[in-house]
């Protein structure tokens, strides 16, 4: 039975009513690790309910299980009971059937007694977590290595450590109408716009489905255009990064079970950025982001203007070169369109195999396949040997991309632009990136432009794509409330002379 369906307000005073009530929500006996326990409160009968493994048993006996039984015999209102009697650091006091349901299903413990209106609800939780551990997708060589875990509780106090100001607000929800997950919407209140905070909060509750899995899942129920190639949310899995983001002015989307938080609204710029850029001097930053995007243009224009320079335009090939290619591919029983688009998708193939198998031998097969693939292929006269060179030159350039998503679009854009290529040479590729920049130009972040603030133009941080010293960045980003959009009042090198 979904959890939105069940009876609101339901838990009364009649201690027999509830326990009915609740042991038929909870399956019991039917289900093996839902459990009761009976014991005795101020002299009255009572019951705590919880489930077998989520809780920590040394805790629940400590802090209780002993204190209830030697509570002596008295009528007490659930707020005394609370006060003097449980000495566990969270708990609370609920009415309701679901919000029970959810908290005991979380890993806490109800407690029912004759005379006391609704349950208690003691926070005991002790289920098996991982620790946390070094980002997995977002290594850096400079800077903190820690990242976030699949708990929600243990990611707030990751980004918490980082930003202790009482301005950090969590604000608690959750989606799925069967099977609730807990969510978390966190911002710097002053800094975060409030439209945006409560858009961001529309969405979540009209997120009419009943389970959400993953934050991949969650991110396809929030972004603006969910057939676009774009990528519209940047997932993290860093705390500094995400704490970056809130500085900004910018909204985090924590889910239970999700080792990344997600950040909206973000502009086309965020999917660059390295977590590591502002640790470097600004000089690195900039050389590696002009690094990047030369990736990024090497990613998608090499194989395509290869295709149609030696198809369509062989009179901008020096005679070398042209003589070179047309030896080579004389031998070739395949074309050199229909072979691009071949070693790209295997290029994509061996990326993914390197992804899917065991940590252990990804690095192993990723050398192995392309030295087997791209050394036989050649030798058995079946591609251009400067095919796999612009192939090879092409996967390098998607690798330098921080965000994977991003990587993924690339690929996928990649494979048209050679299409077009092939079938109308430069016309065909120019035309394509023509339509792909008014597409990207019209996309939105949380109803925001994403590649403003240059279009549209906007007051901004000028940390775009040249990494600005930070004693120059006095601005915040343009995603930030107005009223907040300075970072500094006075010189920020303050120490020195003037």
């Amino acid at each position: 039975m979904p959890l939105s369906s069940l009876k609101q307000g339901a838990l009364t005073d009649v201690f027999s009513e509830n326990a009915q009530l609740i042991e038929d929500a909870m399956h019991i006996p039917l289900c093996e690790d839902s459990v009761k326990r009976d014991l005795t409160v101020a002299g009255k009968p009572a019951r705590i309910y919880f489930v077998d493994g989520m809780i920590d048993n040394e805790r629940i006996a400590h802090y209780m299980l002993m204190p209830c039984m030697q509570t002596p015999p008295r009528d007490l209102s659930p707020e005394e009971f609370i006060h003097t009697a449980l000495p566990v650091g969270s708990v609370s006091h609920t009415q309701q059937l679901s919000e029970l349901l959810l908290r005991v299903y979380s890993g806490d413990a109800a407690l029912i007694c004759e005379g006391m209106t609704g349950a208690v609800i003691c926070d005991v939780k002790g289920y098996v977590k991982r620790s946390v551990s070094k980002p997995q997708t977002e290594s850096v060589v400079q800077g903190p290595q820690e990242g976030f875990t699949e708990t929600l509780r243990d990611n707030i106090v990751l980004l918490r450590r980082i930003m202790r100001s009482p301005q950090l607000i969590s604000h608690a929800s959750s989606v799925g109408s069967r099977i609730p997950t807990r969510v978390s919407v966190l911002y710097l209140k002053g800094v975060a716009e409030e439209e945006n905070v409560k858009e961001v909060l529309r969405r979540l509750e009209g997120c009419n489905v009943d389970y959400v899995s993953s934050i991949g899942m969650l991110e396809q129920l929030l972004e603006d255009d969910p057939f676009s190639l774009l990528p519209q949310v940047i997932a993290t899995e860093r705390p500094d990064r995400a704490a970056s983001f809130l500085l900004s002015g910018q909204i985090l989307i924590a889910l239970d079970n999700a080792p990344q938080m997600l950040c909206m609204p973000i502009s086309a710029f965020h999917l660059f950025h390295a977590p590591d850029d502002s640790a470097l001097r600004w000089q690195y930053g900039t050389f590696l982001r002009f690094l990047r995007l030369f990736g990024l243009l090497c990613a998608l224009l090499a194989p395509p203007l290869f295709v149609a320079l030696t198809m369509h335009h062989t009179e901008g090939i020096p005679l070398s070169l042209f003589t070179s290619v047309q030896e080579a591919q004389s031998r070739m029983p395949i074309g050199i369109f229909p072979a691009t688009l071949l070693m790209l998708i295997v290029f994509s193939l061996i990326n993914e195999a390197c992804i899917r198998v065991p940590a252990v031998m990804g690095g192993s097969l990723g050398v192995v396949s392309a030295l087997i693939l791209g050394q036989a292929a050649v030798q058995a006269d079946l591609v251009n040997p400067q095919l796999i060179v612009m192939v090879a030159l092409s996967g390098l350039g998607s690798f330098v991309l921080p965000d994977y998503p991003t990587t993924i679009a690339l690929r996928i854009l990649q494979l048209l632009l050679v299409i077009a290529g092939g079938t109308a040479g430069y016309f065909g590729v120019t035309l394509l990136l023509f339509l792909m920049l008014l597409h990207a130009f019209s996309r939105r972040s949380l109803d925001t432009p994403l590649f403003a603030p240059v279009i549209p133009q906007r007051t901004h941080n000028p940390d775009l794509i040249t990494r600005f010293p930070v004693w120059r960045q006095r601005l915040r980003g343009y995603l930030s409330n107005p009223a907040s959009m300075l970072r500094s009042r006075g010189r920020m090198r303050g120490w020195e002379e003037k």
